[in-house]
This record gives C-alpha cells, sequence and structure tokens, in this order.
C-alpha cells in the first residue's frame, strides 16, 4: 500500500506471499477457491444496489428536496445553511448508505450557496465533509451491510443499531456549527414557517419513505437486506425518471457505467480481503493479539479505547470499505473476548472508522468537499478540528453506553 500497489492486489500478493513462503504446506488453488467462495454471497448482492440508488438519489432531484425541507426546519438558526447542510446530510443518509454520495450530491448544491453567503471556505468544507459520515452510520448503510457480513452478525440489527448514534453525531455538529455561528457572525438562512414546512414536507415526502420501505421491510420480514437495496434502486429510479423527471437517458447511462466501475473494484478488494480473513482464522492471529494485549492490560476500558485509537488511525489512511475488509476478522473475535455484545461493537468499529472518512490524509469525503470547493486540505484542518472532536466524543459514549446503539434493535425483537 505504501507503495502505492492498488490496496486490492497488495492483500493479494500479501497472501500469495505468506502461502508460498510461510512454511505452510497449503495449495496455492486455495487463493481462487476463497476469492470466488468470498463473492458468492447473496447478501453481498446489498452493496452494488445501495450505490446503484445512492446514484439515482443524488442525479434524480432527491438531493435538491431534501435541502428545501431541511431549510425549512432549521435554516432559521444562526449559521442556518450549515445546519441545513447538516440536517439534509441526515435525510440522505437514510435512503443512500453512502458518504460520497451525500458529499457530492448535498456538497454541489450547498457548498456554492454557503461560499456565495459569505461562510468561510475551511468552515464550509469541514461542515460538508463531516455530516456526509453520517450516510454510513444512519439506515441503510452500504459499510454496515458489509461489516455484519464479514463479522457474520444480524444484517437488520446493525443497521437499526445507527440510528440513534447517528443521529448523536448529527446533533452533536449542529452543536459545533452554533459555535462556530456566534464566533464568526453567521446569520440565519430563512425565517421559520409552519406553512413553508408543510410544503417542502409534502414535495419531500415521496424521498424520505424511502427508509421506511427498506429498514421497515427488512423488519417486518417482507424482504431481505439484498432485497431491500433492489427495491430501493428501484424506487428511485421511478422516483426520478417518472415522478420527479429530471434524469435523462444519458444520465441514467453514466449511473449504470459508473456504478458498475465502482461496484469492480469494491468487490475485488473484498475477494481478496476473504483470503486474508481466512488465513487470519487459521492462523488464530486475533488469539495472539487476544493474548498480548491482555499480558498488558485486562481492563476493559483500555482495551476498547486502543481499539478505537486503531480502528480511527486506520481510517485517515484506508478508505472505510476497504478498513472493515481487513480489520474486522482480527478486532471482531477481540471484543467477543472481553464481553462486548457484537452489534454494540460493530456499530462502534463503523462510527470509528466513519470519522477517518472525513480525516486527512485519505479521507475521501473531505478531497470530495475540497474539490467542489475548489481549496486545498491543508487549509481546512484547523476547520476540521473541532468537528472531528465533537464527533469522536459521540463515538465514545456509543462505546461506553451500549444501550444507545442497542435500544432500537432490541425494542424491534
Amino acid at each position: 500500500f505504501l507503495m502505492n500497489v492498488p490496496l486490492s492486489f497488495a492483500v493479494g500478493l500479501s497472501c500469495l506471499i505468506w502461502l508460498l513462503f510461510g512454511g505452510v504446506d497449503i495449495p496455492l488453488v486455495v487463493l481462487a477457491h476463497r476469492f470466488v467462495r468470498g463473492l458468492d454471497s447473496f447478501p453481498l448482492l446489498a452493496v452494488p444496489f445501495f450505490m446503484l440508488a445512492g446514484q439515482f438519489m443524488s442525479h434524480g432531484g432527491i438531493a435538491r428536496r431534501l435541502i428545501a425541507f431541511a431549510e425549512s426546519l432549521v435554516g432559521f438558526m444562526k449559521g442556518g445553511l450549515a445546519h441545513i447542510n447538516i440536517m439534509a446530510s441526515m435525510f440522505f443518509a437514510g435512503m443512500t448508505g453512502s458518504a460520497v454520495s451525500d458529499t457530492t450530491a448535498i456538497g454541489s448544491i450547498l457548498i456554492p450557496a454557503m461560499i456565495k453567503t459569505g461562510y468561510q471556505k475551511d468552515f464550509t468544507v469541514a461542515v460538508t465533509a463531516m455530516s456526509s459520515v453520517i450516510g454510513v452510520i444512519i439506515p441503510p448503510s452500504i459499510v454496515v451491510v458489509i461489516y455484519a457480513i464479514v463479522a457474520e452478525v444480524s444484517i437488520g440489527d446493525l443497521l437499526l443499531a445507527g440510528i440513534i448514534p447517528g443521529i448523536l453525531v448529527g446533533i452533536a455538529q449542529m452543536v459545533t456549527v452554533t459555535i462556530y455561528a456566534h464566533k464568526r457572525g453567521y446569520r440565519s438562512a430563512t425565517a421559520f414557517s409552519i406553512r413553508h414546512v408543510v410544503t417542502s414536507f409534502r414535495k419531500a415526502f415521496l424521498s424520505l419513505i424511502t427508509v421506511i420501505i427498506v429498514v421497515g421491510g427488512i423488519y417486518a420480514g417482507i424482504f431481505t437486506a439484498t432485497e431491500a437495496s433492489i427495491i430501493a434502486a428501484v424506487y428511485s429510479f421511478l422516483l426520478s425518471t417518472i415522478v420527479y423527471r429530471e434524469l435523462s437517458w444519458k444520465e441514467i447511462y453514466h449511473i449504470f457505467v459508473n456504478t458498475a466501475m465502482v461496484c469492480s473494484l469494491g468487490l475485488f478488494l473484498y475477494g481478496t480481503t476473504n483470503i486474508f480473513g481466512w488465513i487470519v482464522a487459521t492462523q488464530q492471529i486475533p488469539q495472539m493479539i487476544f493474548d498480548f494485549v491482555i499480558a498488558i492490560t485486562t481492563n476493559k476500558v483500555l482495551i476498547l479505547l486502543v481499539i478505537i485509537a486503531v480502528l480511527i488511525a486506520v481510517g485517515t489512511v484506508l478508505e472505510s470499505v476497504a478498513a472493515i475488509l481487513i480489520l474486522v476478522p482480527i478486532l471482531a473475535p477481540i471484543g467477543d473476548r472481553i464481553g462486548l455484545d457484537p452489534i454494540h461493537f460493530g456499530m462502534v468499529v463503523v462510527l470509528a472508522i466513519a470519522i477517518g472518512l472525513a480525516t486527512p490524509p485519505v479521507g475521501v469525503c473531505i478531497f470530495v468537499a475540497c474539490g467542489l470547493a475548489e481549496a486545498q486540505v491543508s487549509s481546512v484542518i484547523k476547520a476540521l478540528v473541532p468537528f472531528v472532536v465533537a464527533s469522536t466524543l459521540v463515538l465514545i459514549l456509543i462505546a461506553f453506553i451500549p444501550d444507545l446503539s442497542l435500544l432500537i434493535p432490541r425494542m424491534m425483537r
């Protein structure tokens, strides 16, 4: 990875080298076998279809309607456009499950508007990038689906576990915006009006019910998570083309092509990391790491803090899916050994890695936001820090108060 070898190839070559020179008598055909077996997964089909749904929502007029509804709710607050940015991201997160789609769809509309209104670029980029990470926390979430598959936990439970943490992250970021607004004199965007709320809600209603269809359908037993992703893709396609009529056939073609290209890269990485995960499991590497940690400390709190620190650090240099695929086979057994609920631990892992999505040097959301604002990453780091701190405090809260993530899954059971 440090030598700029594509990560999927770096993982696969590392596994090949271990099989050749690791002193094990394992035939090389196991590479192909584990690669294909990893991809031969019905739940994994949810990933490309949620990505496709996110693309339709990003380009089909859905984002604009969500922003208008968010404006009617929080636009009256000081720093109104920034609050709208966060609220719209929370709505959008409940439909696409992708932080990058959130950054692109919301940022392409609000970043120019915020800069034109007088918001500094560093603050504009910071709030857009950090609010986008809510996209991998609030259900549906592509990262959560992949974690659930790798860790072999309930996809439905883990999706529901992200509702309260996602809302708390949004609230923490809005508190940060309020502090900035008082300090820098940012004004409200619009006056509050019940009529405006009702009107904008009516226009956004068909978009907002997507999350009810997806999560509600899964828990009502109407369809599986994979089938929910297909329904979300079909629903968003019909909404964008027939109801809103904002997608041309040329745009639809490009959406399918881009989704296929992005998914091919991600799924190839999933195949090679499945080989990696098999080696980790068969060689009992999690047990070795656990024994090493226990030799240093048996304090559950310290072990959990170390895991969180590792996850945030790795999240700054690896894309979220890659971090999940590489770290979960190692860390999930450790979380189980120290007595953490697997759903709770999964949400801690997802939230920690999500923070890294907006954190340099490789945080993809910060680069997308900087590109939209025509700003340098180095110029926004100072403004980014308070948002990272606020989100990290929520992460620690989630880590040590399990009921915050487990309450809704338990109620639904």
